[in-house]
């Protein structure tokens, strides 16, 4: 399991943990991050949370890298980024299921853009890949939101492999 497999299982453990309601003599009790979660006006909050959990992915990469993750992210004129397709996505599925979702796009987006992001001559993961990927999900959310997150294990088992085959 890579570095941000472990954080979304403990992300959604904490997330298991902090659902009973807090009383005030509790809240000393409680740490940070369980407080910060369970009261979270907005995903947004989590979604930094997460990103700072794991930043030496982000980090790791060289400045021309880096824009380009910040593109596949916040996408272009012609197409959309990867915080817009997550969004679509997560409006999609039930209450109950956004927060979970939200992690593992996130993660799913920070794994796919970074190794996206590099020379193409070394990156494991092409643009044609990223189309192909946005399409599926966006046809999904359109057409079939029950197959969501059937659709989003496809796409990991998918980018696990590829991933996998780095030397």
């Amino acid at each position: 399991m890579n570095n941000i497999s472990h954080i979304c299982v403990f992300l959604l453990a904490l997330l298991v943990c902090c659902v009973s309601p807090v009383t005030a003599s509790q809240t000393e009790q409680r740490c940070f991050t369980c407080e910060a979660v369970q009261h979270a006006a907005s995903l947004s909050v989590i979604e930094k949370r997460l990103q700072q959990s794991d930043p030496q992915t982000i980090e790791a990469l060289n400045d021309e890298a880096k824009e380009w993750f910040a593109t596949f992210q916040k996408g272009g004129m012609f197409f959309d980024g990867w915080k817009e397709i997550s969004d679509d996505v997560v409006g999609k599925v039930p209450n109950e299921k956004k927060i979970s979702t939200k992690i593992i796009m996130l993660a799913l987006g920070v794994r796919i853009g970074c190794e996206w992001s590099k020379d193409n001559d070394i990156r494991k993961i092409s643009t044609k890949m990223l189309k192909n990927w946005g399409g599926l999900l966006r046809e999904t959310v359109d057409k079939r939101p029950g197959n969501i997150p059937h659709v989003i294990r496809d796409i990991e088992t998918e980018v696990d492999t590829l991933l996998a085959s780095q030397s």
